[in-house]
């Protein structure tokens, strides 16, 4: 057991929180090898709000710092994002003849690229070679923070895909981007299911909360705390898989998130010796990814509340 969390709970400050587990340390961060790991804290669930989140995390400035690194292939385009094609179409459901995008952490534009021309485009990212990348692709400026944006500026549709886990207050963000909506814009997130079936049996041991840059993870529960603490509706909250699995990749898979769901370190200590034979850095990832509708996309919106 921990000596318990040093915090409360990043979203609604309570200090009812159930600890479900010890996270492992880690070495990589965004891609990155760092020179010494990031410890790996505690996964814990407020009781009040139904947030999941690590403990302890480290502050928005040190995340940013290491966001804001060299590597721009952490988030490949070349594999296939479920996510991506869920937010596509629901704009293009939405705002058939265009409108205003703005994509929160867009990374190397790819998603605001698969969007299109008819679309106006923009997107704030922390790391400068990736917001480079982006904004030749976009044939836009794109900021570093909502900070930059200017208040006259509104949006149709603002996305955070596979975004919210990486924040230190998500409730915060999810306030700063409705903020931004136009009268009928929404907010569309992407991000893990803290309530899925094989995180709710292996606790900490499940792939989402291996990586030191997820720290909140959010669930159906938590988003109705946070409807009423930010002011906005749940338009639409449905799960999906992130990946499909080929039948032999599934069945690798479902074998190794068992083992390290039951003996992680045994697992761990064993994926390092095998990959030192290979003369190949340690693991960055784990298996688990689209064994079970394991992601959230939800749509928020200002509007349905008045």
């Amino acid at each position: 057991m921990s000596d318990g969390p040093s915090e409360s709970c990043p979203c609604c400050a309570s200090k009812d929180l159930l600890e479900i587990g010890k996270l492992p340390d880690s070495q990589w961060f965004a891609g990155t090898h760092l020179e010494r790991p990031l410890p790996g804290g505690w996964l814990y669930r407020c009781q009040n709000c139904s947030l999941k989140f690590r403990n302890p995390a480290q502050t928005a400035d040190v995340y940013a710092q290491l966001y804001d690194n060299a590597v721009t292939t952490t988030w490949s385009e070349e594999t296939i994002r479920a996510d991506w094609d869920l937010v596509s179409a629901d704009i293009d459901k939405r705002f058939p003849h265009g409108g205003r995008v703005l994509d929160f952490g867009c990374y190397t534009g790819g998603l605001l690229a698969q969007l299109g021309t008819r679309y106006e485009r923009f997107g704030i990212e922390l790391n400068r070679d990736a917001a480079d990348i982006a904004s030749q692709r976009i044939g836009q400026s794109v900021w570093s923070c909502i900070d930059e944006v200017g208040d006259e500026i509104q949006f149709d549709a603002i996305i955070a895909a596979d975004v919210i886990e990486h924040v230190t207050n998500p409730l915060l963000l999810i306030r700063q981007l409705a903020t931004k909506l136009s009268n009928n814009g929404v907010l569309i997130i992407t991000t893990g299911d803290a309530n899925n079936s094989l995180w709710n049996r292996f606790g900490a041991n499940w792939w989402y909360c291996f990586y030191p840059e997820h720290i909140v993870f959010a669930s159906a529960d938590w988003l109705g705390y946070v409807s009423e603490a930010a002011g906005v509706t749940v338009v639409d909250c449905e799960t999906f898989r992130y990946l499909n699995l080929s039948l032999p990749r599934r069945i690798l898979d479902i074998v190794q998130t068992y083992f390290y769901g039951s003996f992680p370190k045994v697992f761990l200590s064993l994926v390092r010796l095998f990959r030192m034979m290979l003369g190949r850095p340690d693991t960055t990832s784990l298996p688990g990814a689209g064994l079970t509708r394991d992601h959230l996309f939800v749509v928020l919106s200002r509007a349905a509340r008045n």
